[in-house]
């Protein structure tokens, strides 16, 4: 039942309404063409410090362009732990690979799961609402996505859904919201893309990073 339940939460997340990607380098890529589409780098960094069984994993990053219409105006890109992270000071830092056609575009979201036993299908969500612009023919490295989940006050927007109740609530998901920051990182990061992706050992990797997260306006 579990593996049912992950099974169908990473289906609805990764298809709803999106086109589906998987990341651009992986460790056997030998070259980087970047002749149709660009590719994006940024690291990411979600976790809670209060101990709980309830890790959160993400699973999906999330872009649409400007007044999006279709399937392919969203793109969805999957992350998994085994092939896109590493362990640094205790935190698991995913590493995203993503290959966009240059333009114009919103980084909507990070989501994922915290599951822990019995409570499987406890979904999470990291709003994030960030200008993108893609340069042609470029791999750039766009800054590190660090969400914390903290007891969520009166007005503050939720970690994820309060639905299904129960689970959603024991796991903090309902109750908490997240501090987010996005820091320009790219001396280390850059680093630990080459690393760990021989394809991008040797090529020139600008760095363009986010503008700054802006609750406010996402609480608007």
């Amino acid at each position: 039942m579990e593996r049912v339940i992950v099974f169908l939460f990473i289906s609805v997340a990764l298809n709803g309404c999106a086109t589906v990607n998987s990341m651009a380098v992986d460790k056997g890529t030998r070259t980087v063409d970047t002749a149709a589409k660009s590719i994006v780098l940024m690291t990411i960094d979600i976790f809670r410090s209060d101990n709980s069984r309830h890790v959160p994993i993400p699973i999906v990053v999330k872009l649409e362009k400007p007044n999006a219409q279709s399937n392919q105006d969203r793109q969805n890109f999957k992350l998994a732990k085994n092939t896109d992270a590493v362990e640094e000071n205790g935190h698991t830092i995913y590493m995203a690979r993503i290959a966009l056609e240059p333009g114009l575009y919103k980084l909507a979201e990070v989501s994922g799961q915290a599951n822990a036993f019995p409570f499987y299908g406890t979904t999470f969500m990291v709003p994030l609402l960030l200008d993108l612009e893609v340069a042609p023919h470029s791999v750039t490295y766009i800054g590190r996505v660090t969400a914390e989940l903290w007891p969520r006050q009166e007005g503050e927007f939720r970690a994820g859904s309060i639905i299904p109740l129960i689970e959603q609530s024991v796991a903090g998901i309902s109750t908490g919201t997240w501090d987010i920051t996005v820091d320009d990182r790219s001396e280390k990061d850059i680093a630990l893309f080459r690393a760990n992706y021989p394809a991008l050992a040797t090529i020139p990797i600008n760095s363009n990073p986010l503008p700054s997260f802006d609750r406010a306006a996402l609480q608007r």
